[in-house]
């Protein structure tokens, strides 16, 4: 038996077939990166762009466009989007070689295709730039945030090809708020001859890096200054006066020193800063017992839906004031003149005591002698006398509420209340002529004499 094999051999042939896009696109960052890549939030006027470098191809001949668009949202560690508003695009003028290039004023990012570039009625090659920016004054959120760009060239002939490009933006604040005492961070010192800001000290208060979050900072005093006795600082001896190029400051001018919790400030810019001066009410201060006074004011910053404070310690120095200030007529006390037959003539000194030790006191007049000529004929003391006025609102007194004659010696002519309080009199001097009065210029020294009981 004769067997035959027949051995089939199979062979298969594989056939490749490659096709040519007829248009083709390809993008390269121009920083050399594979992805649009954003490093934080800007500070305001600094720049933060990037750019893309775009080559597109048409091998068929037919005329062709190329478009831009967001192919994934920009989302954050937290699924929150990115407003798009926040990144700008727009193509560089003249970056082109024979086509038209479109977008070349700014507009921000979107979902829906932007038309970039429309290549002329024979197609062929061209590149351009397109450049992206980060508006600050937009973003509505930060993090960590990644999504992709997907561009798209369309010939006429039906033809399209397309490639992404993914983009980071490390939108992580950098926001920084800064306030502090002007000559130490955490203490303010204030003289009592801080009553302009060239003297006084001061806060600074400053930040950077915000966005466009709302910030409002507060002013509240934690404790009142007190002395070692616990009185505390009067309303009025402390001004504040705000200082800045800046819309954000809600005070305008001088104000008192508030105990409540006060908004000094209010804006929603990205960096700012001002200057708060305390200064000194001169009239107040003069009237606030001497010693040295301590307190705490602290600064509330509300941003967002956080809330810091920055407490400041607050020293005043409250020197002794015991002064005594005598106002006179133009020439001094002088009667010209005197006549029997002419009115009394009068003359007025005016008292002023400037007292902060709270300790009752007594103004003193000191005279050596009567009124005296060249002769030392003295005047007769019935007809030279004296009254003090004191105004109805001072607590002070005085044994001279009518015309007295005026006495030889020394003794008081105004005794203060038990508080010492500052006061302001007068003293009226009269002189009256009278029969047989001897001829000549009559002098008499008169002193006063501030006397602490």
């Amino acid at each position: 038996m004769v067997k035959q094999t027949i051995i089939v051999i199979f062979c298969s042939m594989a056939v490749v077939s490659v096709a040519h896009a007829a248009v083709s696109v390809s993008v390269n960052p121009v920083d050399g990166s594979n992805a649009l890549r954003f490093e934080r939030i800007p500070v305001a006027e600094a720049e933060n762009k990037k750019e893309i470098h775009l080559r597109v191809v048409s091998s068929s001949g037919a005329r062709f466009q190329v478009f831009q668009r967001i192919m994934e949202p920009m989302m954050n560690e937290k699924g929150e989007s990115l407003n798009l508003q926040a990144i700008e695009t727009q193509t560089l003028a003249n970056s082109n070689s024979t086509g038209t290039l479109y977008l070349q004023n700014s507009d921000h990012l979107n979902m829906s295709d932007q038309l970039l570039y429309s290549s002329n009625q024979n197609g062929g090659a061209d590149s351009f730039f397109i450049g992206y920016a980060i508006n600050s004054n937009v973003i509505n959120a930060t993090g960590t945030f990644r999504g992709r760009l997907l561009f798209t060239i369309r010939g006429n002939d039906g033809s399209e090809d397309d490639v992404s490009v993914d983009v980071f933006l490390d939108l992580t604040s950098n926001y920084k708020m800064s306030i502090r005492g002007g000559h130490e961070p955490s203490r303010l010192h204030i003289h009592s001859a801080d009553i302009v800001e060239k003297n006084a000290d001061f806060v600074n208060i400053s930040f950077s890096g915000n966005g466009t979050q709302e910030i409002r900072i507060y002013q509240e005093v934690e404790n009142m200054p007190q002395n070692a006795s616990e009185d505390e600082l009067g309303n009025g001896v402390l001004q504040l006066d705000e200082e800045g190029a800046t819309d954000g400051l809600r005070a305008g001018g001088l104000s008192p020193l508030q105990p409540n919790r006060t908004l000094i400030y209010d804006s929603n810019k990205d960096q700012d800063n001002f200057v708060i001066y305390f200064l000194v009410d001169t009239a107040h201060v003069e009237e606030q017992e001497a010693g040295t006074y301590g307190g705490r004011i602290k600064y509330i910053v509300q941003r967002g839906e956080s809330e810091q404070e920055y407490p400041i310690d607050l020293q005043m120095e409250v020197p002794a004031i015991f002064s005594m200030n005598i106002t006179t007529p133009n020439g001094g006390v002088s009667f010209g003149h005197v006549l029997a037959i002419n009115p009394p003539q009068d003359q007025q000194v005016v008292v002023t005591v400037v007292s902060n030790l709270h300790k009752p006191y007594q103004v003193f007049q000191d005279i050596e002698s009567q009124m005296t000529n060249q002769q030392g004929k003295e005047i007769d003391s019935k007809y030279f006398t004296l009254q003090v006025q004191i105004p109805s609102d001072q607590k002070g007194r005085t044994d001279f509420v009518e015309f007295s004659p005026v006495q030889v010696g020394e003794y008081p002519v105004y005794s203060s209340d038990a508080q010492g309080s500052p006061a302001t009199f007068k003293v009226d001097y009269r002189l009256q002529g009278y029969p047989d009065m001897n001829p000549g210029d009559f002098t008499a020294p008169i002193r006063f004499s501030l006397n602490q009981k």
